[in-house]
């Protein structure tokens, strides 16, 4: 029975040891990231049965458990996705804020009043060079103005995608440690006995790895009983099982558009969707930049089709010996065949626009002028040309860059009015702006030359004379500021609308982001501190274990001391 107690004594000297061990190692990870607090799993000995009687033969670690909550792990990975999605686009929609944060001041909407503005005033004294000179210049400050947004957000999308370049690969290693952590995982925890516990540390360092991928897009994770993990995107695409890993990539860009996310080993794409650093960027760059992009290009798509649309068919005092057309055509199809790279060649209907002629002394040859007519669908840029070179005094032609050029013969000038087929705005002749998106618009190169080049008035379609005192044109063009059109498939809308739109929309997208951000991360400091207070270490309850187990250690060591004596006593009654 002595060396039962001692058996006994020294069981309990290896479990308060091992358990000191345990404690050891929770202090000195106390500040590791990812650890999960970890408990001796004490039990005792399969008593024995002596005499009648059970008697007990000890104790024994059976195992090390790690305490963690697999539902507040589960919330981490979530929030982490969440967070980093909403984190993202706010930072990203903050840095293009000096592209929007003048809207209403200083920049866009501003520089569109100014715009109309300059056609009013120039309304007042359609003879004014200096007005017309105002003219143009507000027009470039508003060219600028949609350039320069234009530039900025093309180069913000440009960086958010060569950000998701850069997490990719961040994702595509974490993806592979979880694959090797698995196999290590499986590996060490087979190599144990059933009662020895689990691969504690590797699982901890495993889980940080699965949080710190879902920060960059949202994963699904299932478990086995044998250490192995099966993870996969919310959308179901496999990334990693039994230690094999399945990397992601760039697939083809499509249309000049950016590059979508596939499975490297596979090429199958992969939808992100609206959650995790990557799906912010994405989002970011697609939907909110590209959809900023949309909205003002619609605008000066539909600011310049409607202002070359009356500008087209306006004149002035002094009438123009050439003019060449912004726009190229294929002299072959129909003017508003799909083919033809004008961007409005759509808007081209069937009818008609006039060209008058002038002599020297300024009589028009017929009065009223000669109609061109227009069928959509059958009339082509050749048909035009045979239709001009029919009048006498104008000679029509291809230049060599595919333009029609439009010249008066000598001593003669002419004017055009009346377009009501869309011919002459679609094809940029006689136009005010050319181009068709905020990167393209630019004043007509006639415009650029000369301000005298903008016209105010309209020809009288019966006598064909210009007043120079005439201002129909330029009223029109005033108008255009709060007027609803539509050129481009966008809802109809006025322009003024149009830049107001834009610069809600960014500000309610700015908001949204802000508060989700906040909410994200105050729903984060409380999981965090709900793991904490699970599987964080404190170092005082972690002390107060060691007193207890060092306080056990000590009774222990005293029974084998007492055990001893009480065998010195025994040998020296034999002695």
């Amino acid at each position: 029975m002595i060396f039962d107690s001692l058996n006994i004594a020294a069981s309990s000297l290896q479990t308060q040891q091992k358990s000191i061990n345990v404690v050891s190692h929770n202090i000195a990870n106390a500040n590791t990231a990812g650890y999960s607090r970890q408990v001796a799993d004490i039990a005792t000995l399969t008593p024995e049965s002596v005499g009648g009687l059970s008697l007990g033969r000890g104790v024994n670690v059976t195992g090390i458990s790690r305490i963690v909550d697999p539902m507040i792990n589960s919330a981490l990975s979530n929030n982490g996705s969440q967070m980093n999605y909403w984190t993202t686009q706010n930072t990203g929609l903050n840095s293009v804020a000096n592209v929007f944060g003048s809207l209403q001041n200083t920049g866009l909407a501003s520089a569109l009043d100014n715009f109309f503005l300059s056609w009013q005033q120039l309304a007042n004294n359609p003879q004014d060079s200096a007005q017309q000179f105002n003219v143009r210049t507000k027009g470039e400050t508003l060219i600028t103005n949609l350039g320069s947004m234009s530039q900025q957000l093309s180069a913000a999308q440009s960086s958010a995608d060569g950000q998701i370049d850069s997490q990719i690969q961040q994702a595509n290693k974490l993806i592979d440690t979880i694959a090797a952590l698995s196999t290590q995982i499986r590996k060490q925890e087979n190599a144990l006995s059933s009662s020895a516990g689990t691969a504690n540390d590797l699982r901890d360092q495993r889980d940080q790895a699965v949080r710190s991928l879902a920060n960059l897009l949202p994963v699904q994770q299932i478990s086995d009983n044998n250490g192995g993990l099966l993870l996969q995107t919310a959308s179901g695409d496999l990334l990693t099982q039994d230690g094999v890993a399945r990397h992601l990539a760039r697939g083809t860009a499509i249309g000049g558009g950016f590059a979508g996310l596939v499975i490297a080993q596979t090429g199958q794409a992969v939808n992100i969707g609206q959650s995790g650093s990557i799906g912010g960027l994405i989002d970011l760059r697609d939907n909110k930049l590209g959809g900023y992009m949309s909205q003002i290009n619609s605008l000066a798509a539909n600011l310049a089709f409607s202002v070359n649309q009356i500008h087209a068919s306006a004149a002035s005092a002094t009438t123009d010996t050439t003019m060449t057309a912004g726009q190229p055509s294929n002299v072959t199809l129909a003017l508003n065949d799909p083919a033809q790279s004008a961007a409005f060649a759509n808007q081209i209907v069937s009818g008609s626009f006039k060209i008058h002629v002038y002599d020297a002394t300024g009589t028009a040859t017929p009065a009223g002028g000669t109609a061109i007519n227009i069928t959509a669908g059958t009339t082509t840029m050749a048909d035009v040309i045979a239709s001009l070179n029919a009048v006498t005094g104008i000679s029509a032609s291809m230049d060599a860059g595919s333009r029609l050029n439009i010249t008066a013969a000598t001593g003669s000038s002419f004017a055009l009015s009346n377009d009501t087929s869309n011919t002459l705005a679609a094809y940029e002749v006689n136009s005010y702006f050319t181009g068709s998106s905020a990167a393209t618009l630019n004043l007509s190169t006639s415009i650029q030359a000369s301000p005298a080049a903008i016209h105010t008035g309209r020809v009288d379609p019966l006598t064909s004379t210009i007043s120079s005192s005439d201002n129909s044109a330029a009223i029109a063009i005033m108008q255009l500021q709060n007027q609803a059109v539509s050129f481009d498939g966008s809802l109809s809308s006025s322009l003024h609308n149009r830049t107001t739109a834009v610069s809600t929309q960014y500000g309610n997208d700015v908001a949204t982001s802000l508060q989700q951000r906040q909410y994200r991360t105050a729903e984060a400091d409380s999981l965090n501190a709900q793991r904490q207070a699970i599987s964080g270490v404190n170092t005082d309850e972690e002390l107060v274990s060691m007193i207890k187990f060092q306080r056990a250690y000590e009774a222990s060591a005293k029974i084998i001391t007492t055990t001893n004596q009480m065998m010195d006593s025994l040998l020296g009654l034999i002695r």
